[in-house]
C-alpha cells in the first residue's frame, strides 16, 4: 500500500509560501482537499472522531475555548520556554482538529518567539477558526 504524501492546498500554497519567505520556516504541508481550505478541516476532524459527531463538537468546543488561552499564554510568556510550550500546544491541537492555517502560524511562533515576537498572524488564524467554529456549533 502506497502512503499518501500531503500537498498543499492550493488557496493556501501562496499564504505559505509567503510565511515561510518572511520567516525562514518551512511549514509542515495541509492536506490537498476542498475540506482543507476552510478554517477547520471537517473531513480531517471527522476522520481524527471516527465520524461520532459529538466527538466533534467537543473537541471544537475544547479548541474554541483553549486556543484563546494559549494565545494569551504566548503573549504574556516571561521565559522562551513559556513561549515555546503555548506555541507548541497550539500547533498540536490545531493538527488535531485540522485547523491548517491556525497550525502553521503557531509553528512559526514556536520556531522564531524565542524573545516576545508579533504574533497578530497567528491571532488573526485562531480568530478565524474560532469564528467559523462558533458559526458550526450554533447550526447544531
Amino acid at each position: 500500500m502506497a502512503s499518501a504524501k500531503p500537498m498543499m492546498a492550493d488557496s493556501m500554497d501562496i499564504e505559505l509560501s509567503q510565511d515561510t519567505a518572511r520567516t525562514g520556516v518551512s511549514l509542515q504541508a495541509v492536506p490537498d482537499c476542498a475540506s482543507a481550505k476552510n478554517p477547520v478541516d471537517l473531513v480531517h476532524l471527522s476522520r481524527q472522531s471516527l465520524g461520532d459527531r459529538s466527538l466533534e463538537n467537543e473537541i471544537l468546543q475544547l479548541f474554541h475555548s483553549q486556543s484563546t488561552l494559549y494565545l494569551d499564554r504566548l503573549e504574556n510568556a516571561k521565559t522562551a520556554d513559556e513561549r515555546k510550550f503555548a506555541s507548541h500546544t497550539l500547533v498540536g491541537s490545531a493538527r488535531g482538529l485540522g485547523a491548517w492555517k491556525v497550525a502553521a502560524e503557531a509553528e512559526i511562533a514556536e520556531k522564531k518567539c524565542a524573545k516576545p515576537c508579533d504574533i497578530s498572524a497567528l491571532r488573526a488564524a485562531v480568530r478565524e477558526a474560532n469564528y467559523y467554529i462558533e458559526n458550526l456549533l450554533s447550526d447544531n
